[in-house]
């Protein structure tokens, strides 16, 4: 329905994480959101982009005072196949590519800021995935990796680059969680009985409407 996930990670003592940006539309959700937790703009220290697509990634100039993380591939497809993928928004990655403040993951996995990483390429080449412990369970923090249930249920996934790439993607989150937190849908629960694999969802869908100009936010519960 338009929207995209976003997580902030907070360890002690440390500034501030920021997963993935959102896209324009969600501008005043995600500064309104911050905001509420205590967060600036300015705190952030760090900011993970999981790929370069204008509904994850176009609101990074909020964030001043941040390191950006891309993953190589990622790099090469915006360079190479920037004007073909529609969702970049190439025109962007310039300002980003000169900041000074990009750095660029590489291989499979490593860590970041702390934070295990995961090369999970599919529905773009350079897409990662963040893998975590948190209260006794495996949470992975998938952007597109995962879009929504239907797609970690059956492995079918739309608005790939590359099919058989996101199926093994998706195969390996599926195998590893506990909680999957995807690119446009619930937190998403797998259990694992023999052989058999359970996605349930952990939460209703709630839709926050931010109205500026009224100062009124709207909640919707679908």
């Amino acid at each position: 329905m338009g929207w995209s996930s976003c997580v902030l990670v907070r360890k002690p003592g440390e500034k501030p994480i920021l997963f993935d940006t959102l896209g324009f539309n969600e501008r005043y959700a995600l500064l309104t959101r911050l905001r509420e937790l205590g967060v600036a703009p300015e705190e952030i220290g760090t900011v993970l982009l999981s790929h370069f697509h204008f509904d994850h990634a176009v609101n990074y100039p909020l964030f001043p005072n941040a390191t950006f993380y891309l993953h190589e591939e990622e790099v090469r497809h915006i360079e190479e196949n920037g004007r073909k993928d529609l969702a970049v928004p190439v025109e962007m990655f310039p300002a980003l590519r000169d900041s000074g403040r990009l750095e660029l993951l590489s291989g499979e996995s490593g860590t970041v800021e702390g934070l295990n990483w995961l090369h999970t390429p599919g529905h773009t080449p350079g897409l990662y995935s963040i893998l975590a412990e948190y209260q006794g369970e495996k949470w992975a923090i998938v952007s597109d990796t995962v879009k929504n249930i239907q797609e970690l249920c059956s492995g079918d996934v739309s608005m790939t680059w590359d099919d058989a790439k996101s199926r093994e993607s998706i195969d390996k989150i599926k195998q590893w969680a506990d909680i999957v937190v995807p690119g446009h849908d619930r937190l998403l629960r797998v259990t694992r009985m023999g052989q058999n694999v359970e996605i349930t969802p952990v939460n209703e869908s709630v839709l926050d409407i931010f109205v500026p100009w009224l100062d009124e936010k709207f909640t919707l519960k679908l």
